[in-house]
């Protein structure tokens, strides 16, 4: 097997969509990379975990977390499903959606009726859209 040189990037001035959808182009200080959409959903679970790891390494604190800002949400149903759908939005107006089985939807509600500080929330008083 022979070695292939590391490509690094560490400067990004700009990332499209090619016109069929299949890779992201991304411009920056290197000649530029295509990532094609297969790959994507891997890089969307592997750069969060790769933020916090070295923010962790970088401060010596193996505590240190990552969130990402969330400036709004929405929750519904796509086209009838059973799971429930959690939509996140991100700045720059990008998106992130999650879906989880309706059965855990009080157990979501009194997870964040916890981090609220509100203590008992139950799911009779609650109106999901």
């Amino acid at each position: 097997m022979s070695d292939t040189p590391t490509f690094m990037l560490n400067s990004i001035s700009d990332m499209q969509l090619t016109a069929d959808g299949q890779y992201l182009l991304i411009h920056g200080n290197q000649p530029t990379a295509a990532l094609h959409r297969s790959v994507l959903n891997d890089l969307l679970v592997a750069l969060p975990n790769a933020i916090e790891h070295a923010d962790r390494v970088i401060h010596n604190n193996q505590e240190m977390g990552f969130a990402l800002h969330c400036q709004g949400w929405e929750v519904g149903r796509l086209n009838g499903m059973e799971m429930v759908v959690i939509r996140f939005r991100l700045s720059g107006n990008a998106g992130l959606s999650f879906s989880l089985p309706s059965e855990q939807i009080p157990y979501l509600l009194q997870a964040l009726g916890g981090a609220a500080g509100v203590g008992e929330f139950r799911s009779n008083d609650a109106t999901l859209q």
